[in-house]
């Protein structure tokens, strides 16, 4: 039986870095096929995905991809543990997965290792950790410090983005798919987050990208994205479909903040310590929500927790929702490579979770799936008022399944 390896990906948008490390999987991994686990409409930066899902799975299986599966936004647009899990629970269920790939800043085993694992009692690391925390880190920052004895170098390594994700990939696999082989692959080109072009000719990172689409330089987009994917940005921004973005659901999302009770934005995700206090008054005070993030921010609280924070009001998601769904409950295919097709059948005979293609198969699951179902519908919805210029909400089951 041929291996097939996992990738957890947003691809928001999809970019030669992206295109590098499905074909460095592959090579590293010795697997045939890659299955993608997929943000939806939420991505875990806590904003709507600048472009659409459906989109960026077919940029995803015509350069590397062969099956891409939806990470429901109960997982996508949560903090990294949360994230973590939630995508690797997804590709284990499948019962098809050898390997998970993962970029980081720093593929060196043992560092990572030293960071996902420390060597310290929980009791320990849980009061090391509070302490950094009221002297006003930020949590990675936090972690980090309460980890151990770290150098300065795994200090810097920890607080990096990818490094963050790929400690909490190490840890979920242990704790939850001990045989799925996790592989670090370094990234190439631009940092995570880099605002410009990186000096590496055809690499820039997804937010300069994103930029580059709400700016029209699709000159940039053309140098680093392949030619389709860049066509395709260009074609929905001239008809203003895209990118998506949040400050189009600003006062969408300060009524959501609004309507709310202080010990109801206490019940948020990540709202801590008498945060929503702060929360409860800035939503008032403030007329749009970039002011609102600029008047919440502190060292302790990083903008991405924040903006997830502010997200999951306009979700409608608070901490019991997220107890009622600790792991995907659904399978959702995205899209095929048409070469993949026997992949389908593989998959129906090792699922340990119900697979959906339609809404035949939606209709049979049960209340709780459909629970979790139904946010990754909303979120769409959602998505459609972010367009530059608003579209209606669709149906997505009418939609036949992407075969590419």
């Amino acid at each position: 039986m041929q291996r097939i390896a996992g990738v957890i990906a947003e691809y928001n948008p999809f970019h030669n870095g992206h295109a590098y490390h499905l074909a460095r999987t592959k090579e590293v991994s010795g697997c045939a096929q890659i299955i993608v686990a997929l943000s939806g409409s939420f991505v875990q930066r806590g904003e709507p995905a600048a472009f659409d899902k459906f989109q960026r799975a077919r940029w995803a299986l015509l350069h590397g991809a062969d099956l891409v599966l939806e990470l429901p936004t109960a997982f996508a647009c949560a903090s990294a543990e949360r994230f973590a899990r939630g995508g690797v629970a997804l590709l284990a269920a499948t019962g098809l997965i050898s390997a998970l790939a993962f970029g980081t800043e720093h593929a060196n085993p043992a560092l990572l290792q030293a960071l996902a694992f420390p060597q310290l009692g929980e009791d320990e690391q849980r009061e090391r950790l509070a302490f950094h925390l009221k002297r006003g880190l930020s949590y990675p920052a936090a972690y980090a410090r309460a980890a151990g004895d770290l150098d300065e170098e795994a200090q810097k390594a920890h607080a990096l983005p990818n490094n963050i994700l790929a400690v909490e990939y190490l840890r979920a696999c242990k704790l939850l798919a001990p045989a799925i082989e996790p592989i670090a692959i370094a990234r190439t080109g631009a940092d995570h987050d880099a605002p410009a072009m990186d000096g590496q000719a055809g690499f820039a990172s997804a937010s300069a990208l994103r930029e580059a689409a709400k700016q029209h330089a699709f000159s940039l987009l053309y140098s680093a994205t392949p030619s389709d994917v860049a066509a395709g940005i260009e074609a929905a921004c001239r008809a203003q479909s895209a990118p998506k973005n949040v400050d189009a659901l600003s006062d969408a999302i300060l009524y959501a903040l609004r309507m709310r009770t202080r010990a109801q934005l206490a019940e948020l995700p990540d709202v801590a310590e008498g945060l929503e206090a702060t929360l409860y008054e800035k939503a008032r005070s403030c007329t749009g929500y970039s002011d609102f993030l600029f008047a919440v921010k502190t060292k302790r609280y990083t903008h991405a927790r924040l903006r997830r924070i502010a997200m999951h009001a306009l979700l409608g998601v608070d901490k019991t929702f997220f107890a009622r769904h600790p792991a995907p409950r659904y399978l959702r295919i995205l899209g095929v490579k048409r070469s993949a097709l026997p992949l389908l059948a593989k998959l129906a005979q090792s699922a340990s979770l119900p697979v959906v293609t339609g809404y035949r198969e939606y209709a049979r699951l049960d209340a709780a799936a459909k629970e979790q179902f139904n946010l990754d519908l909303f979120a769409g919805e959602l998505l459609a008022m972010a367009s530059p210029t608003p579209e209606p909400a669709q149906n997505e089951f009418t939609r036949p399944l992407l075969i590419v």
